[in-house]
């Protein structure tokens, strides 16, 4: 039931949870929340946990408006927390013209700490709106029977916080908030930190009853004390913060796959081609269009590309864009592209001895990151003509530099048919089409 007409510029937020409508902790959270935006409740009837991102696909669900302290309209749904995300997104927009900022789920009786999180149905109403692409946080407590104020109190004074903190990242990322449960002042402070794999922290099982019959039951695995897990993080009594994805994909084994798949031993690294690259670029429409056409002709052959993006050089340029949909992009600050530690990652996925090089400037970023290839014993292939810097004397001097380290000089046509001979001469045709028309 509406409590209020929502004309406000406040952030409007999706409050479900796992534990049912009225659950203890679901009241605090709503009642916190209503200080500083619109809140709408969708919740379900009774306890979900550990239905993770179940839906209700083959019955009929029957939403019931109920009277929630806080919020703005409440219902309560005969479904699952990922139901009731559903449900509120379409009715929402569709009937009230509102559109969620946020999807806040919880407060958790329990911990979602490592392997739990794939089962928590509070993770899963909070996934629910991510993959929606709605900014979303899943919020739990670590006792199973906490229902002192107190022991909330720290975490609900952290909303704002950790709304603007979920600003700053992308929509398609959980906030997964795990708190001790204790008082207040007890908890020691908030670590952001990884959510722990599996095997460590906890384990579920089945145990064996006297009766014959088996109950799913969990326990305490291990600490290592290294402190790098949320686990390891709430044992000390912070506040753990672990941004989960919602991706299904890994981008180091899609490429490690990739090479497996087309036998490459090579990659193309293009470094920078970016939108304000033309500033600091001697012509640089020439630059453009043979980053367009290697770019063109590696995708065709089915060969792993790597784009390196600096902060403060814009988009890539539309005409690479284009072509290199399945590659992979690593961001960097400094010129040498190695201080991503994306890039080392990506290398390592992906088996090959020779990298070729082309992009922006030669003279800073593509000078400063080969040295970084030649010391892990890849052999550089430096296409001096997909190379560009802002005056031809330094574009030079970088490309002789580079040789005597040890770098092999090259040409756009000269390796990317190279690389074309071992394909299909379906391929190779395309490709000539690529290069000479």
């Amino acid at each position: 039931m509406k409590n209020s007409v929502d004309n406000s510029s406040l952030p409007k937020v999706l409050v479900t949870n796992d534990d049912g409508i009225d659950a203890h902790g679901l009241r605090i959270l709503v009642d916190a929340l209503a200080k500083h935006a619109d809140v709408y409740v969708v919740a379900p009837a009774d306890q979900q946990s550990g239905k993770s991102h179940s839906i209700t696909f083959l019955r009929e669900v029957t939403p019931q408006e109920r009277d929630v302290k806080g919020a703005v309209a409440a219902w309560v749904l005969d479904g699952t927390p990922a139901d009731c995300v559903m449900w509120a997104i379409d009715y929402l927009r569709d009937e009230e013209g509102v559109d969620p900022d946020y999807v806040i789920s919880g407060i958790n009786l329990g911990f979602n700490t490592g392997l739990a999180a794939y089962y928590s149905g509070t993770v899963a109403g909070a996934r629910e709106g991510a993959i929606n692409g709605i900014r979303s946080i899943a919020l739990s407590v670590g006792g199973h029977d906490a229902i002192n104020a107190q022991h909330f109190d720290y975490l609900v004074g952290l909303l704002p916080q950790l709304m603007e903190m979920s600003s700053q990242i992308d929509p398609g990322i959980i906030l997964s908030v795990n708190a001790p449960d204790i008082p207040s002042w007890d908890i020691k402070g908030v670590r952001i930190a990884e959510a722990a794999p599996r095997g460590y922290g906890i384990r579920f099982f089945f145990e064996k009853k006297k009766n014959g019959n088996y109950q799913m039951t969990g326990g305490a695995d291990y600490l290592d004390g290294n402190m790098r897990y949320d686990i390891d993080w709430c044992a000390a009594s912070y506040v753990a913060v672990s941004p989960i994805p919602t991706t299904l994909s890994d981008p180091a084994a899609l490429m490690r796959l990739k090479g497996l798949t087309v036998k490459a031993d090579c990659l193309t690294l293009i470094i920078d081609p970016q939108e304000k690259m033309p500033v600091r670029i001697k012509d640089a429409d020439r630059l453009s269009t043979d980053l367009e056409k290697l770019t063109h002709a590696i995708s065709r052959m089915g060969m792993p590309v790597i784009l390196a993006e600096s902060y403060d050089m814009g988009d890539i340029l539309p005409q690479v864009r284009q072509y290199a949909g399945e590659a992979e992009t690593v961001r960097h600050i400094h010129p040498d592209v190695w201080t991503s530690p994306d890039l080392d990652k990506f290398m390592s996925a992906v088996d090959c001895s020779r990298v070729l090089i082309a992009g922006a400037a030669t003279n800073v970023e593509i000078l400063q990151t080969v040295p970084g290839f030649l010391k892990r014993g890849y052999k550089v292939i430096v296409l001096e003509d997909c190379c560009g810097s802002a005056d031809e004397l330094g574009h030079d001097l970088s490309i002789k530099m580079m040789e005597d380290m040890g770098c092999q000089i090259s040409t756009l046509e000269t390796e990317v048919m190279r690389l074309a001979g071992s394909c299909t001469k379906q391929v190779l045709d395309a490709v000539k089409n690529i290069l000479f028309t």
